[in-house]
């Protein structure tokens, strides 16, 4: 036996399978209307219009609701394509700094190898000055040790 369903005061024999199929569609489709095929007389045509009312009442709600859900979905995909850019920017921008990393550890390893090979050569300098130097003051102890008239000629 088919239920019986109260909807407001009036209450309706429905075919549940053509009514699912019904909703089914509707959903599809967005359409809730009456099909033809369902007989006028289940009924009265005020309660029939105040139905088919509701039914297109809804049926506005839902299209705001496809509108806002859409306009919700398209800020959301602005929003993604803005931080796919973002991200692709730093991406570039860490790329840089890795680059300019490596170019600076690469001179650093050079500067290393340089002052290898200058330190102990500084070190050879400063001992050959310090010679010469010695030397030099050395020298002039004699000079400064000859008497003037020999310092002369």
């Amino acid at each position: 036996m088919e239920p019986l369903y109260r909807a407001g005061s009036i209450l309706m024999k429905v075919n549940t399978l053509q009514g699912k199929k019904m909703v089914e569609n509707g959903l599809q489709s967005g359409d809730f209307s009456l099909p033809q095929s369902w007989p006028s007389c289940l009924l009265p045509p005020a309660d029939l219009d105040i139905l088919q009312q509701k039914v297109a009442a809804v049926q506005r709600e839902l299209e705001d609701f496809k509108k806002e859900a859409l306009k919700a979905i398209h800020y959301l995909e602005d929003a993604f394509c803005e931080m796919n850019a973002a991200l692709a920017q730093q991406e570039e921008q860490a790329a840089r700094v890795k680059q300019r990393l490596r170019e600076e550890e690469d001179r650093g390893v050079v500067r290393n190898k340089v002052l290898t090979f200058l330190l102990p050569r500084e070190k050879q300098l400063r001992e050959h000055c310090r010679r010469l130097e010695r030397m030099l003051l050395g020298a002039g102890r004699v000079v400064q040790g000859v008497p003037k008239k020999i310092q002369a000629n």
